[in-house]
């Protein structure tokens, strides 16, 4: 079996761990065959995460990171396996990693338009590397960000480019939603936020009702040890933020985020939460000036 194969010095950043959360969020998966340093990092974007703050090593530009799928040329609607191996600057795999929400390993997979949206979870194999098997909805180019903490280490994104081959589909432009207010999977959820400007502390809360009662929802379950979670990125696809709740062991009918907006610009958010056992995303696009 054929491997793209991947690999770089990633200058992976140690990412600011504010107490307020900035931060990320999830579904099934997709890749492109980027030409350039296919091992990116976020160390060149604007990223985030909500977390505790912890004494870790915060020089991580010598990391090495090797990303490999197969079959090499992906195709929409066919499996892929993905791979992801981190090494130290000796050559060494990095052997031991921290939970993070209930698991190692968080990778986010996104398509250009940000029509396709995906939040799954690697497998840690040992030797310092993670898979998965997935497959892509659509053709076209994908971005994968994978949140991850090396033991010893401070929580850190690392991205990686990926086309998908198959029948050419329109891009859909990304537009701001006329009103915060969409149903998904019979849940009526509404999106407010205290502000809509750049550089600032913002505070968003999703408020959702049952569609056929109209009653306030107040039996959401634990989604990966938290009432919700929220992934938030810029229409380039270069600012990420993976936002964690203030209310994280509530049950609905309101879950309650903060962040901050690196840069003005339209931004696509998607709230993941769970109910009856089934997870359901709510997203909105909104602009930031």
């Amino acid at each position: 079996m054929k491997y793209s194969k991947r690999s770089a010095a990633a200058a992976v950043i140690a990412l600011c761990l504010l107490a307020a959360g900035c931060g990320s969020a999830a579904k099934d998966e997709h890749s492109q065959h980027a030409g350039g340093n296919a091992a990116e990092t976020a160390g060149n974007e604007h990223s985030g995460h909500s977390s505790h703050e912890q004494t870790t090593k915060s020089d991580l530009s010598d990391i090495k990171v090797e990303w490999r799928y197969s079959p090499e040329r992906p195709k929409a609607g066919e499996e892929t396996r993905i791979e992801l191996f981190l090494y130290q600057p000796s050559g060494k795999p990095i052997e031991k990693y921290d939970i993070n929400h209930e698991k190692l390993m968080h990778l986010i997979v996104v398509n250009e338009d940000m029509t396709e949206f995906s939040h799954i979870h690697p497998e840690y194999k040992g030797k310092g590397k993670f898979e998965i098997v997935t497959s892509f909805a659509k053709s076209g180019s994908y971005k994968l960000f994978a949140d991850i903490i090396p033991s010893g280490y401070s929580q850190m994104t690392i991205t990686s480019q990926l086309k998908v081959s198959g029948a050419k589909q329109a891009e859909q432009p990304l537009e701001k939603d006329a009103a915060l207010l969409r149903t998904v999977d019979d849940v009526v959820a509404s999106l407010s936020l205290t502000s809509f400007q750049s550089g600032q502390t913002v505070d968003l809360t999703f408020t959702l009702k049952d569609e056929k009662t109209q009653q306030p929802i107040t039996d959401l379950q634990p989604y990966l040890g938290a009432i919700g979670h929220v992934v938030i990125l810029s229409e380039d696809l270069n600012s990420y933020l993976h936002v964690h709740p203030k209310n994280i062991n509530e049950s609905g009918p309101t879950a309650e985020f903060s962040t901050e907006f690196p840069a003005p610009g339209l931004y696509k958010i998607w709230g993941q939460f769970q109910r009856e056992g089934k997870t359901f995303i709510v997203p909105f696009t909104i602009e930031v000036k």
